[in-house]
């Protein structure tokens, strides 16, 4: 690995992200935010309007259906992405990721470098904060799927059987929540969190970036981040 002067000390280059675990991570991203954009336009219609006659007009059914189509792209990486995270060659990182005493002790260190500057020991592919942070998002990405499925299952034939599986995963919803109409009320809830929670995880990365210039943001176009070498 090549060795460079960065910020007064030496750095080596290190390979912390392959191929497939780039692209993953921006299927995931652009999926989320045409997600929320399309999600804000469906539970705020009036913020756009369209033109013409109204017969004309199907405004709503383009967004619904690219809402859908985002919803499909995000489904599959999520299932590809929890696979990984046992089965990968390059890095199982579900140990990183499922709360545990030593992960949280370790996460608890990660976090007070944020108050103190100091930085905290190289992790190759993310630190135990962030694999935290990380298995919250996919909680929250699993209740946005199914609340979303038991919203969308409603405008299709009973006799569907499309509509009878998803129907199956997700009427379970009602009891909990209490109406469909809660059910609809947390979806949007929960999309508000995880844009706080990507708002939070950006700024993060540009603060490591730039506090201890590591190429934390440039691994996930390069795949390569800088380890300090003394």
């Amino acid at each position: 690995m090549s060795m460079r002067g960065i910020s007064g000390q030496r750095k080596q280059l290190v390979y912390t992200r392959n191929f497939t675990n780039r692209v993953i991570h921006w299927t995931t991203f652009f999926s989320v935010i045409t997600l929320m954009v399309t999600g804000f336009y469906i539970g705020e219609p009036t913020a756009v309007y369209g033109y013409g006659e109204a017969y004309k007009e199907f405004s709503m059914a383009y967004i619904r259906l690219i809402h859908f189509l985002a919803a499909m792209v995000l489904d599959i990486t999520l299932m590809v992405w929890v696979y990984l995270a046992f089965f990968s060659r390059f890095d199982k990182y579900w140990r990183r990721m499922i709360p545990s005493l030593h992960t949280i002790k370790e996460a608890w260190m990660v976090l007070k470098t944020y108050f103190t500057f100091k930085k905290p020991p190289f992790f190759i592919h993310f630190d135990p904060l962030d694999g935290l942070l990380f298995f919250l998002l996919l909680l929250l990405m699993v209740v946005q799927m199914l609340t979303g499925f038991h919203m969308y299952v409603q405008a299709l034939p009973p006799d569907y059987w499309w509509a009878k599986l998803i129907h199956l995963c997700t009427d379970w919803l009602v009891p909990l929540f209490g109406s469909s109409q809660n059910v609809r009320m947390f979806h949007h809830i929960v999309q508000w969190v995880m844009l706080a929670g990507i708002i939070c995880h950006v700024y993060l990365q540009v603060a490591k970036t730039v506090i201890w210039r590591d190429g934390h943001i440039g691994q996930m176009v390069g795949g390569y981040k800088y380890r300090d070498v003394k």
